[in-house]
C-alpha cells in the first residue's frame, strides 16, 4: 500500500548546543508516541526516529514530555555524545553549525526516516544572504 504523499518532515542537528530539535509534526506523523528512539545506519547514511511506547533503558530512549508539546514548533533533545557520534560517523558536519534533514513518515510503522542527502547547512538567524 502506497503511503500519502505529504508525510514530508524535518529535524534540525545544532552541534554547537548539541541539540537536536524534532518538529512536533514530526511526532504527530508518528503516532504522538510517549517515547522516541534515535536509530542511524551508516552504510545507507539514514537517521531515523521510531515511536516507542515503553521506556527501553537498552535503547536509550527519550521520553517524550507532554508539557513540552505544548509550547513552540519542535521538541528539543540535548546529547553531545549522540551528536559527537554521528559527526564522527558521517563527516559531513562542520563544528558549531546547524543542520537541517528532511525526511518522509511511514506511519504504518511509526518511524520517520531522514536520509542524509538531504542534509542542508541552516542559515544563522537575521543573515538574508546566508553568508
Amino acid at each position: 500500500m502506497n503511503e500519502p504523499s505529504n508525510l514530508f518532515t524535518q529535524i534540525s542537528i545544532d552541534l554547537k548546543k548539541f541539540r537536536i530539535r524534532v518538529h512536533k509534526e514530526s511526532l504527530h506523523l508518528i503516532g504522538d508516541p510517549k517515547y522516541i528512539h534515535f536509530l542511524v545506519n551508516i552504510n545507507s547514511r539514514l537517521v531515523a526516529i521510531r515511536a516507542v511506547e515503553k521506556e527501553q533503558v537498552d535503547l536509550q530512549t527519550h521520553r517524550v514530555d507532554q508539557t513540552r508539546m505544548k509550547s513552540d514548533f519542535s521538541f528539543e533533545i540535548y546529547s553531545r555524545p549522540f551528536i559527537e557520534r554521528l559527526c564522527k560517523k558521517f563527516n559531513c558536519f562542520s563544528k558549531g553549525n546547524s543542520y537541517r534533514l528532511t525526511g518522509i513518515a511511514i506511519q504504518s510503522e511509526r518511524i520517520a526516516v531522514f536520509p542524509l542527502d538531504s542534509l542542508q547547512k541552516s542559515k544563522a538567524k537575521g543573515d538574508i544572504y546566508g553568508k
